[in-house]
This record gives structure tokens, sequence and C-alpha cells, in this order.
């Protein structure tokens, strides 16, 4: 037991000193310029929960939200998927390791609305970022969004530049010290405990909406619908029948 809670803690501490070098990288790409970065950010959502940011960085190309993942291995994902796939070249005896993670983007997504709802009036473009270690190979990652960006930790100067080229000019210098002012007077202070504790309850309540056939994001009925057209054509999945008006989805 002492040797698996050593084992933990060597694992949490190397994935934290990973998000930190991710996090220093993120820094240096916008060094130079008049962009305001900002960690580990805690905002509040109307029903009490707790939205924590990795790294959040203003500059004058918009916001970016950058969600850091500290993972190793071949890595499978869709953007429209609940969960992607790890997958680790060996185990104990030589066979590949497969582990589940919730879908990245999602999670980033969640943050972006979060921050769009605390930021009110706020108009311009956010950014979202997903960073990987360099030690993480992208095998199939679908990627639908044109403002969702899945890269390694070595491309995020390239990234940041190919944004910036894009959205050049969008804030002024005021426009991002009043956006970070908003950020700061409703931001809360870092409870990390607090903030793993309302997650669980979050999916928890998700996964007892989702057994009764409910909407877990409106509250309506779920209905059984299957893919039209694309490579995953006739596969089912659930969705919400207030369909335009809520997105939401859950893979089967």
């Amino acid at each position: 037991m002492k040797q698996a809670v050593f084992g933990d803690f060597i694992a949490k501490r190397r994935g934290a000193e990973g998000e930190k070098r991710i996090a220093k990288i993120a820094d240096l790409a916008c060094s130079g310029t008049s962009a305001v970065p900002i960690k580990n950010l805690y905002l509040p959502w109307p029903d009490g929960r707790t939205c924590q940011i990795d790294e959040l960085i203003i500059a004058d190309s918009g916001i970016y939200v950058i969600e850091m993942k500290n993972y190793k291995g071949w890595i499978f994902g869709n953007e429209k998927n609940q969960y992607w796939t790890q997958v680790l070249s060996s185990g104990y005896y030589g066979e590949s390791i497969k582990n589940r993670l919730y879908n990245p983007i999602r999670q980033n997504a969640s943050h972006v609305y979060c921050i769009r709802k605390n930021l009110k009036g706020y108009k311009g473009p956010i950014h979202s970022l997903i960073v990987f270690s360099n030690e993480a190979e992208f095998k199939d990652i679908t990627v639908c969004s044109s403002d969702v960006y899945v890269l390694n930790q070595s491309r995020i100067h390239d990234v940041f530049q190919l944004i910036a080229d894009k959205h050049k000019n969008c804030l002024t210098a005021d426009e991002i010290q009043d956006i970070k002012a908003q950020l700061y007077q409703v931001a809360i202070p870092a409870d990390e405990k607090r903030h793993v504790e309302n997650i669980k309850m979050h999916i928890a309540d998700q996964e007892d909406k989702l057994e009764k056939g409910i909407c877990p994001r409106c509250g309506a009925n779920l209905v059984l619908r299957s893919v039209k057209k694309g490579n995953n054509a006739g596969a089912s999945f659930i969705a919400c029948s207030r369909y335009p008006e809520c997105k939401y989805t859950h893979s089967l």
C-alpha cells in the first residue's frame, strides 16, 4: 500500500512538473508583447460550481484558453466523442495499455463558455488550445472547430504566431487590461479540494440524468439517433430532443 501511495505521489508530481514546463513555454511564446498571462484561474458557475483554468492569456489577437495535458504515448480522439484514448506501448508483460481520458476539447469548451458568461458583453475571439507534452504522439485526432487547436508543447510558439497573424489587433492594450480586471473581479480563491469535489458531484449528476434519459445540459428528453454520413455512418448516439437549440450528444 505504501508503494502504491508513493507511486501515485510521484506520478502526480511529474504531471505537475510537466504542466509547469508547458506553462513556461506558453509564457515565453507571448513574451515581448502586450499579452497578459493568468495562471490557475478559478471562475464561478451560476450553480455554485467552480471552473479551473490552467492558463489564460489575453493578447491583442484575443483570449487564449490553455488546457495542459502531460500525457505520453499514442493519443486517439474525436472532438465529438465524450472520451479519448491513450495507448502506452508496453505494460508489465509487453502488452499495450489503454487508458480513457475525458475529451479535453469538451473540457476546455466548458472553460470558454464560463469565461464568456463572466465577461459580460465580450464578443471577441477565444482560442482553445489543448497542449500535450512532447512525449504524446497524435495517432487519430479529429478537430472540426476552427478555434480549437490540439498540439504538442513544441508547437506552442508556431500556433500562437498562426493565431496572432489571423486575428491581429482584435483588442487594444486598454481592452486587454479591462478584461484582466473583469476576470480578477469575479475570480474566486483557489481551492483545489473543493473544485475536485464539485467535479465529482457534477459527473455523478450527469450520469444519473443519462440513466434517466434526461439531457444533462438543459433537462429535456434524450433521443436515440444515428450518424447519417461519414466514416461513422450508421453508428448510434444519444442526442438532446431540443436540437439544434441544445447540441448535447453522447456517443454509445
